[in-house]
């Protein structure tokens, strides 16, 4: 049984599942950001539906961004803490490739562009099609980023609509339905379990793709 966590944006999702395939999930969205409420009871109710507990897990896959600061941070300091108290690997998942795999599964083999929300005109971005990653979780921005997506392109992400408007085409489509979701660990996760891919666990770290800037109070 492998444990899936999700916290790069506003959703809080949490899955579990047993050879590629998913058992349960639990998760919401909401705008204040309630990780550190619901991550942990998500976690007990995931295992409870499944009937397990903690110490029959295999393993745990956790978003490494990029996305929320906060919310990353909560993800990846829980799962770090549970790895480390049951001795499990851990599998650090693009947050943008995870809703990438979740469209794949809807649409069927394409190009896909996933982008989540940074600022004004900057987005978290990342484009590939089968075989090929051709941006790489790269904060860009758009006004200033030369070039338009294939025709094709199946597009994604909270900033979907904003990517188009100023790189799409013709025949590029925007799904505004696929949202990040634990279950887009699912694949990803398991084919990296077969390949014996897990991250060190002291190397594993948020991707925040810029810095993090904490404007200081005026007195």
């Amino acid at each position: 049984m492998i444990l899936h966590i999700e916290t790069s944006t506003q959703i809080c999702s949490v899955a579990l599942s047993n050879q590629g395939q998913l058992i349960a999930l639990e998760e919401s969205n909401s705008e204040q950001y309630i990780h550190g409420e619901r991550l942990t009871l998500y976690i007990q109710k995931v295992l409870e539906t499944a009937k397990i507990t903690a110490n029959q897990l295999e393993a745990i896959s956790v978003t490494k961004g990029p996305g929320s600061y906060t919310g990353l941070r909560i993800g990846m300091a829980t799962v770090k803490g549970l790895a480390m108290g049951l001795s499990l690997p851990v599998f650090g998942i693009s947050s943008l490739e995870s809703i990438i795999s979740l469209a794949r599964q809807k649409h069927g083999p394409s190009t896909f562009a996933a982008a989540f929300h940074a600022r004004s005109s900057e987005v978290f971005l990342r484009i590939q099609s089968e075989n090929t990653v051709w941006i790489d979780d790269q904060a860009v921005d758009l006004e200033k980023f030369q070039g338009k997506l294939d025709h094709s392109t199946v597009i994604v992400g909270s900033a979907g609509r904003q990517l188009y408007d100023y790189l799409g085409g013709p025949g590029c489509v925007v799904d505004e339905v696929i949202a990040p979701s634990a279950l887009g660990h699912v694949d990803l996760t398991w084919t990296r379990w077969l390949a014996g891919k897990a991250d060190a666990l002291n190397e594993l770290a948020p991707n925040y793709t810029k810095p993090c800037f904490i404007a200081e109070k005026k007195s």
